[in-house]
């Protein structure tokens, strides 16, 4: 739609044409297969793609976390599903983590 007008365009906007849609979606299935697989960041994959693609970083790391936010919810429930998530060992875990980030901060 912006393409369209011509207007709206920023620097870091990713021009949706085919060349640049084939390599998002073969690099979304490489980076999600790496991460589920093997347990790789999918950040490792997805802000060096984007960067790529001249995103600015700022929005490169934001956007990668986002998409991160997706598969994290969907391991989060098949552990659930599957009767693997040990729900006493998340406050210890979520304690540690807030001390650590007030701390670092």
């Amino acid at each position: 739609m912006k393409t369209q007008y011509g207007q709206g365009l920023t620097n870091g906007d990713i021009k949706l044409d085919t060349k640049a849609m084939g390599k998002l979606v073969v690099f979304s299935f490489f980076g999600g297969w790496v991460s589920g697989a093997l347990g790789c960041g999918g950040g490792s994959i997805f802000n060096p793609l984007l960067l790529s693609m001249g995103v600015p970083p700022k929005v490169a790391s934001a956007s990668s976390m986002y998409m991160i936010m997706f598969s994290t919810g969907a391991s989060t429930m098949t552990y659930i599903i599957n009767g693997m998530l040990d729900f006493t060992y998340g406050p210890w875990v979520g304690g540690f983590c807030l001390v650590g980030t007030f701390l670092g901060m």
